[in-house]
């Protein structure tokens, strides 16, 4: 199971998603408090210099908008893919808003 979290708005922006779960931990009205860990160079140095930089690029911007912040998801989806020679996949996508301090 894969579970998507989106900023809602006209502008919807992915917050972050989740692979692999097993379970489903969370339901609509549910807030949770968000931390971004920085990047590290030893994380990054096996890369060339251009993916670095993205890789920096998308860190600073999720601290940026979502470090040490809250959010409340208002509503899901979720979604599930048949397939014939394999197991189904499921998917969920929560909207949430920021909570405002």
């Amino acid at each position: 199971m894969t579970i998507h979290f989106y900023l809602d708005g006209p502008d919807e922006k992915e917050i972050t998603t989740l692979y692999d779960m097993v379970s489903n931990p969370f339901k609509v009205g549910d807030e949770i408090s968000l931390s971004v860990d920085e990047v590290y160079p030893a994380d990054v140095s096996k890369y060339n210099e251009d993916f670095q930089m993205k890789i920096y690029e998308s860190s600073n911007e999720l601290i940026e908008n979502f470090h040490r912040e809250k959010i409340r998801i208002l509503r899901e989806g979720k979604y599930m893919t048949l397939k014939i020679m394999k197991a189904p996949i499921i998917e969920i996508e929560y909207h949430c808003e920021l909570i405002k301090k």
